[in-house]
């Protein structure tokens, strides 16, 4: 099920205010100027996509404190991109902030959260990593809008297969799936790389899994429940 053609263009201009402001998040008057609406409009907007989980907010605020790929907190995801640091809510999001920029960028990150650093040249085709990466995926994608800074927090970039494996085992925490960045990248330019637009937003369930499929990604922990909202 796709979001509501009001909510989609709230939720694309919420993506265009973050470019515009270089990172910094779009304001409910900002957003009411961008998409013609009153700012009671946008507030009711934000409080469906907050409920929904395609945007969170920051509690007890109508303030964004995440709107996938962007966070409007510190992560351990900077992003350079078109002369602008971004936050990325997640690993994969970090493609996804490139993807939608449409430019050139480098992601700076944590190895599986664990402090041995790596930067990520991402360029208009694809990431340029210093080494193999995979994006680690914990949670099953039909999760994720359950609670988003908890699917962004266990969505990492690891060296290898096994260094999943022993993370996961040493920290007790999902095994999920793990793929190539190449793979992630590919993925994030299809789903986040139409997102400053409302129709990025209207997709439905069948739209959605047909993105992970033409990519490869296939696999049961891709697959989303039959109402699955962005």
């Amino acid at each position: 099920m796709a979001l509501a053609p009001l909510d989609a263009t709230v939720r694309a201009a919420i993506n265009a205010g973050f470019l515009a402001a270089g990172g910094a998040p779009p304001t409910a008057d900002e957003i009411a100027t961008r998409t013609c609406l009153s700012r009671d409009e946008v507030f009711d907007s934000l409080r469906r996509l907050d409920a929904l989980g395609s945007v969170t907010l920051r509690p007890q605020t109508l303030e964004l404190w995440t709107a996938p790929p962007f966070s409007a907190t510190p992560t351990l995801f900077r992003v350079s991109c078109g002369g602008s640091l971004y936050w990325g809510s997640c690993a994969w999001s970090a493609l996804g902030i490139c993807a939608l920029a449409a430019a050139p960028g480098e992601i700076h990150a944590s190895l599986g959260g664990e402090g041995e650093d790596v930067v990520v040249q991402v360029a208009t085709d694809g990431p340029r990593a210093p080494m193999p990466l995979y994006v680690h995926f914990a949670i099953p994608a039909a999760r994720w809008a359950d609670s988003l800074p908890y699917a962004h927090s266990m969505t990492l970039f690891f060296r290898s297969i096994d260094d999943v494996d022993g993370w996961s085992e040493r920290r007790r925490l999902p095994r999920g799936e793990a793929v190539p960045i190449e793979q992630a990248y590919r993925l994030a330019v299809a789903w986040y790389g139409d997102g400053a637009t409302a129709a990025g937003h209207m997709r439905h369930r069948a739209e959605l899994e047909q993105l992970f499929a033409s990519v490869g990604m296939d696999q049961p922990h891709f697959h989303l429940r039959p109402r699955h909202l962005w």
